[in-house]
């Protein structure tokens, strides 16, 4: 499978197009292209493919290979010559579990959020797990159930092509008493691979995908899929994309904030990562993806025209940060349609609202002034209807932004229950 985008022979590259008798036209002025980019008409001149102008260089788009695999769309990010042979002979490195319906959750699709951080950041934070305890207090972990972790890197590997492994015990107390062993897989350029077993035979797998999109432009694809997993979980699975999307969001805005300003703190320092402290075990996969980009992959993804990972765009308020629009929900059909469904239903809301209480007006007039049980059930159902229409406000408002309050999110200091009550064992 191949795919061309949408080039004009005046002007040069477009972003905008569609599919047109199977094939790629440009939506400005409807020039169309096959799969491999050459030109096969252009309807203000009536050229057809067999046109010589239609055969000309300046006539044909630049073009990529393309493999579907895993519900998600892979670029072979070259267009020479050999690009399509190249592409053949390399499948995209995936997680297999994920696909395999042997795997509860495996018949998911996979997340994809579109981050204000460099790719090399994000890689590091779900390299790091032992954060969760401390940046999502609240949301996913417990800070007084932290747990100092062991972490060691398998053979002291690390590899241009493989990547490198590492293998862990819980970082909570909690994880820790259920017994978690995790193995933690780096596989270039953009897989992670991380496997939690527990000793009641419970198996968990992550796998996530990072994309480098531009510079402090990130875009991630997630997917969980589990074996022996707690009662409850594969009905959790099956929760329909749009309701899993919407309360999915605070953990994320803890990341997309807390990465966002830690981006523009390190390209700052002319040290950059090399200033980093890694003193403790739980360092090491950290350190290894340092060693494996820098000394294995040239140091940083290889952006267009001569640009870096410094090269980043202005910084972001807070609430630009918390927009879950930009981040997600603008390009995800799932949500949007959610959004609009709730909107129709919040407006048959309000016209049944009104006209319960019109009708518990005209019942009062009627016995002049006196509350009758029907007034009462219309000013209620009328009530009601309204709360109803209120939470539905609330749902929908949850696509579009996180909330203000993104740490600390718990309202009262850590009690004893707290601190001897499990946090969730199964977070990345």
């Amino acid at each position: 499978m191949e795919s061309a985008n949408g080039v004009h022979a005046k002007i040069g590259a477009h972003i905008e197009g569609r599919i047109q008798n199977g094939n790629l036209a440009c939506n400005y002025h409807g020039w169309e292209f096959d799969r491999k980019g050459a030109c096969l008409a252009n309807p203000q001149s009536g050229m057809l493919a067999s046109d010589p102008i239609c055969k000309a260089d300046k006539a044909k788009a630049r073009a990529f290979p393309v493999q579907v695999a895993q519900g998600m769309l892979w670029i072979w990010p070259e267009s020479g010559p050999h690009a399509w042979l190249e592409s053949a002979m390399q499948a995209p490195v995936l997680v297999p579990e994920a696909a395999d319906p042997n795997w509860t959750g495996s018949d998911a699709v996979p997340v994809f959020s579109t981050w204000r951080a460099n790719w090399d950041l994000w890689m590091e934070n779900t390299m790091d797990p032992s954060h969760v305890n401390w940046l999502h207090d609240g949301t996913a972990g417990k800070w007084e159930d932290a747990y100092p972790m062991k972490m060691r890197l398998l053979d002291n590997a690390v590899d241009a092509h493989k990547g490198f492994t590492v293998q862990h015990d819980g970082y909570s107390k909690t994880q820790n008493e259920a017994g978690l062993k995790v193995t933690r897989q780096y596989l270039p350029p953009c897989t992670n691979r991380y496997v939690y077993e527990y000793s009641n035979g419970r198996v968990d797998i992550f796998a996530i995908y990072f994309t480098p999109i531009s510079p402090g432009v990130t875009r991630s694809f997630f997917k969980f899929v589990s074996q022996n997993p707690p009662k409850g979980f594969a009905l959790i699975s099956k929760v329909p994309q749009w309701l899993f999307h919407n309360l999915s969001g605070s953990m994320s805005d803890q990341d997309a904030v807390m990465l966002h300003t830690q981006d523009y703190a390190l390209r700052e320092d002319p040290k950059h990562w090399r200033g980093y402290y890694l003193p403790s075990q739980a360092d090491r996969a950290v350190a290894a993806f340092r060693v494996w980009l820098h000394e294995k992959a040239g140091g940083d993804v290889g952006w267009a025209k001569g640009a870096t990972s410094a090269d980043l765009p202005p910084k972001l308020s807070r609430d630009q940060l918390l927009s879950r629009w930009d981040r997600h929900t603008k390009d995800c059909a799932s949500c949007k349609q959610a959004m609009a469904t709730v909107d129709k239903i919040r407006t048959g809301l309000t016209i049944a609202s009104a006209a319960l209480l019109t009708l518990a007006l005209f019942t009062t007039a009627q016995y002049r002034s006196a509350i009758t049980d029907s007034t009462l059930i219309e000013l209620g159902l009328g009530a009601s209807l309204l709360v109803v229409r209120e939470a539905l406000r609330k749902f929908n408002q949850n696509y579009i932004a996180g909330s203000g309050n993104v740490y600390n999110l718990r309202k009262k200091p850590a009690t004893k229950t707290d601190i001897d009550s499990p946090a969730n064992p199964g977070v990345m």
